[in-house]
């Protein structure tokens, strides 16, 4: 390949989650295409834009449950298939107090499955572990064995297997060093799997609204 490339394509390919820059070079007889994957860069930027929109909407009001629910939408679908935010009303008692889908009827779902399947403070590990701890959960990438752990009964394997996780990440709300709540994201039917560079951008995020919550709280 004597002579430069022509153009570069920047191309995502959906199925394999990757984004690359294909370079054209021209060849006596045709062309060739060079690939370079370019991922890492693309989140990385994609991390960043919706984190300095997030901290907009936390700095624009006092009403911080409104402001976080707002932050939790805009999470679906750049970040994430599902997000949420719990809330510690008392040591013992968690309220859902935003939970973001793009199918309006999941979100109805979610909140219906959790009245009736209400979060177990005692479990060792998920939100309960990082409420009680203030340490994130990382899950880069959820298997059949982790799936077999998490399931309590027959019907609640299933309903895990047809929400179909494939990456979590759960992050503290830190008030003081005390936990006040914790921002859930889940990749599922996107097949995602989140990377060490997203839960970086999750904790962030968390601490600004840590932050939020604390500045209304003060007011």
């Amino acid at each position: 390949m004597a002579g430069g490339p022509t153009e570069h394509i920047e191309t995502y390919y959906a199925p394999l989650h990757i984004w690359a820059i294909n370079s054209v070079y021209p060849l006596p007889d045709g062309v060739a295409i060079v690939s370079r994957d370019i991922t890492a860069q693309k989140q990385l930027e994609q991390n960043l834009s919706f984190l300095a929109e997030a901290s907009k909407i936390l700095a624009s009001s006092l009403d911080y449950e409104l402001t976080l629910r707002t932050v939790t939408d805009l999470a679906v679908p750049r970040i994430a298939d599902w997000c949420s935010v719990d809330m510690l009303t008392a040591p013992d008692r968690v309220e859902l107090l935003a939970v973001a889908h793009v199918d309006p009827a999941k979100v109805r779902w979610g909140r219906e499955l959790r009245k009736h399947d209400p979060v177990d403070l005692s479990a060792p590990t998920g939100l309960p572990n990082v409420l009680r701890t203030g340490r994130s959960e990382f899950y880069p990438e959820i298997t059949e064995e982790m799936i077999l752990a998490a399931a309590r009964d027959r019907e609640s394997l299933d309903l895990i297997r047809s929400i179909g996780f494939s990456s979590v990440m759960i992050v503290p709300l830190l008030v003081d060093q005390k936990v006040i709540g914790a921002i859930t994201f889940v990749a599922a039917e996107s097949g995602r799997h989140f990377v060490p560079a997203d839960l970086a951008m999750a904790e962030e995020l968390a601490s600004r609204a840590a932050m939020a919550i604390q500045n209304a709280r003060l007011y």
